[in-house]
């Protein structure tokens, strides 16, 4: 595992045709994360509109948007490893910006739950297309930066999607805010399939490319490789405690200090979008600088990102303060990104080229699964359930117990790193350059 030289080497430049690839995938993330999250600032309208309870909202911010995912994702990322990638993703896009659409016009709680779930079976699409098409087309000692630049939609679109959401759900109503977002995506879809190119998929040591792999084979492979196992769940668990966080803080805020939506949207936007854009510039910078070329290194940087997450968070969810909540929250956003972008970064360079967008889309299963959809239905629960002893303050108790995931995550990041260095080399892939380097 010998350091690359990280200054100076023209190889690890990125091309223009690489440059447009990653940015028009930074769009699509921040047009999946708008439509994912503004439903987060909209809970307390449609709570209101239908005389919902935590439980239930628990169930429209993450179950339902689950169910979705954990039913397609695989297949799709199956679909991915095997057909064109960007003509799989703009189909995706252009049905969850179509199925957002429709949410605005839900006439009752059960089909609203219903057109969410064709959202997250649609964004499923999404991790395995876009992930394998940069690994494709990147170097290893590229894909940090990669990562990175393709990950800049999602504090973009966080960013955006609390404000939309905030002010129009203020100004025009929570079905408007639906309306609005979702159209966007139609022209996006085709943006994706016209000027896109499918890039070449790399070889094996074997010099196969392209074979197909069986579903079997797929978890053999991830079960004998370690390291990525432990990356593959510590990704996951990290998605469970800060999906979980981001579904209930719009609540939280409202709640606790008694902001209005207008605010709330402003506060998410500063903390998760503003926090967002500095976390990801600040992880792609280390994670490339100190860490590329060196997994070891980028197994380290993920854990101690999650450790610097967990007492943050707990300074925003007990603080009486609500400027020093919101301070902490921008924060802790910033560490977020140092697990997030390394450990996206590893998940791909640990995976068999023939498996990497079922890789992707495994882990796009359970952090939706298992992060979006089970993480704030357990919030919600929690909170119903501490009601009678915490009464108005259930709901940050619920939080807090739910933030000791991220202690998890960063674990199975230092077992990665343990296991590193007695993963067997047998059958590893050949890295050929992307072709048009």
């Amino acid at each position: 595992m010998a350091s690359t030289n990280l200054t100076g080497d023209r190889s690890e430049r990125l091309s223009g045709a690489q440059l447009y690839m990653f940015a028009v995938l930074a769009l699509v993330y921040a047009c999946h994360l708008i439509d994912r999250t503004i439903i987060l600032v909209l809970l307390e309208p449609i709570k209101h509109e239908f005389s919902l309870n935590d439980t239930q909202l628990g169930m429209l911010s993450g179950f339902i948007f689950a169910l979705g995912t954990l039913i397609a994702a695989l297949p799709l990322g199956t679909l991915a490893d095997r057909r064109s990638r960007k003509t799989l993703l703009a189909g995706c896009i252009a049905v969850w910006s179509g199925m957002t659409v429709l949410c605005g016009f839900a006439t009752s709680f059960l089909s609203l739950l219903f057109y969410r779930m064709l959202v997250g079976m649609a964004e499923a699409g999404l991790q395995p297309t876009a992930l394998s098409m940069m690994a494709d087309e990147a170097r290893e000692s590229q894909r940090p930066k990669a990562v990175a630049i393709i990950h800049i939609g999602i504090p973009i679109g966080t960013l955006l999607g609390f404000l939309l959401g905030g002010w129009v759900a203020t100004n025009l109503g929570w079905r408007q805010a639906l309306l609005l977002v979702g159209a966007p995506g139609i022209l996006l879809a085709a943006v994706v399939l016209l000027t896109l190119r499918e890039p070449v998929r790399q070889r094996t040591s074997s010099g196969e490319a392209g074979k197909d792999v069986p579903t079997s084979e797929f978890f053999r492979l991830l079960w004998r490789s370690k390291p990525l196992l432990h990356v593959v769940v510590g990704l996951v668990l990290l998605w469970l405690c800060t999906s979980s966080k981001s579904a209930w803080m719009p609540s939280f805020f409202i709640r606790m200090y008694g902001v209005d939506l207008t605010t709330v949207g402003l506060i998410m936007s500063l903390s998760a979008g503003v926090g967002g854009l500095v976390g990801n510039t600040l992880s792609g910078y280390l994670a490339q600088k100190i860490g590329g070329g060196r997994k070891d290194r980028l197994m380290l940087l993920a854990a101690a990102g999650a450790f610097c997450y967990f007492p943050l968070a707990l300074v925003t969810l007990l603080s009486p303060s609500l400027i020093l909540s919101v301070f902490t929250h921008f924060t802790q956003t910033i560490f977020y990104f140092m697990v997030f972008t390394p450990g996206y970064a590893l998940a791909m360079d640990l995976a068999d080229v023939r498996i990497r967008a079922r890789t992707a889309a495994l882990v796009s299963m359970g952090a939706t699964a298992i992060g979006y959809g089970l993480g704030p239905q357990i919030v919600g629960f929690g909170s119903d359930l501490l009601r009678p002893i915490f009464d108005t303050q259930s709901l940050r108790w619920a939080l807090v117990l739910m933030m000791l995931t991220v202690l998890w995550c960063g674990s199975h990041f230092i077992l990665a790193w343990r296991h590193l260095p007695n993963e067997s080399s047998a059958g590893e892939p050949h890295r050929n350059p992307a072709p048009h380097a």
